[in-house]
């Protein structure tokens, strides 16, 4: 039971006979955040797993043999935390909200492996803690962009990562060339396997968000799968991404000379009409290379 001068106490219902709390549990939850007066924040995003069979999915994605060190991203109250601690060599809990730590602290104290930090993902560098990284966790939707751009330009440090995501973002992630394709699931596949493991409904999260969501996994490759250097790739992809109405002509024109692109799409048997978001990410960086051959 966590201690607290006033309001509501965790009653004896919450609690599992091992004396470990349920907190996978919605009314664990509410008792929990209820007797610490914390109400939770819509502008960080946060809403809670509240279903034990999501998040044995998760651990198993996470696939920790006990030798790993793992980075978990918005550790909240420390439902995932606890789940992954006993298959970690070290577990890193980052939490934002300063008022969930000493709730965070409390749930983790018996779990030796676990340290919790008090500060924003997105700032942590990621190299000191180590290389062969797994990261994980249920990902505020307003900030998984940067989240995951922060596993491009720091991939050395991360092996894996899992991460529960807004269903449209993800499947976006995963999509082929075409309408829906997705700059920086283009970017991601350069450097990782992506793929979404399974759909996630909104109801098995307390308080539930808007919308429905899925548990994405990304494995860095043991190669990458561009030649080109990878700042001039990806200032080939913004390019190409920045106005989708654009032809890659027209688009690539911001970077080189429209006579120099015009003679890399060429080269690569492309027309000049067609758009960014149509090409695979092998025509992506064949025109890096094309564009920038000489310099």
């Amino acid at each position: 039971m966590l201690p607290h001068e006033c309001g509501p106490t965790v009653s004896d219902a919450d609690v599992e006979l091992g004396g470990t709390l349920q907190l996978t549990s919605p009314r664990t939850l509410r008792s929990v955040l209820s007797a610490h007066g914390i109400r939770l924040s819509k502008a960080l995003g946060q809403h809670f797993l509240a279903d034990a069979n999501i998040l044995a999915r998760i651990v198993d994605a996470c696939a920790l043999h006990g030798d790993e060190k793992v980075v978990e991203v918005g550790a909240g109250v420390g439902t995932l935390t606890l789940a992954l601690a006993p298959h970690a060599r070290r577990l890193w809990a980052v939490e934002k909200d300063e008022r969930l730590i000493p709730i965070l602290q409390e749930h983790v104290r018996g779990s030796h492996s676990v340290e919790v930090v008090h500060g924003d993902f997105r700032r942590l560098q990621l190299a000191s803690l180590g290389e062969e990284l797994v990261t994980a966790g249920n990902l505020p939707y307003g900030i998984t962009s940067e989240v995951l751009l922060k596993l491009i330009r720091e991939r050395a440090c991360v092996r894996r990562a899992v991460f529960m995501v807004q269903r449209e973002v993800g499947e976006r992630l995963v999509q082929g060339p075409g309408a829906q394709a997705s700059r920086l699931g283009l970017h991601l596949r350069a450097y990782y396997e992506l793929s979404v493991l399974r759909r996630v409904p909104r109801t098995v999260f307390y308080p539930p968000p808007e919308v429905d969501s899925v548990l994405l996994s990304l494995q860095r490759l043991s190669e990458r799968r561009i030649s080109s250097p990878p700042d001039v790739f990806e200032q080939v992809l913004k390019a190409l991404y920045a106005t989708r109405r654009k032809t890659a002509h027209n688009a690539l024109a911001r970077l080189v000379s429209r006579q120099r692109a015009a003679h890399a799409l060429a080269a690569l048997d492309l027309p000049p009409s067609v758009r960014g978001e149509a090409l695979s990410l092998e025509e992506v960086d064949a025109l890096a290379r094309e564009l920038f051959a000489s310099e």
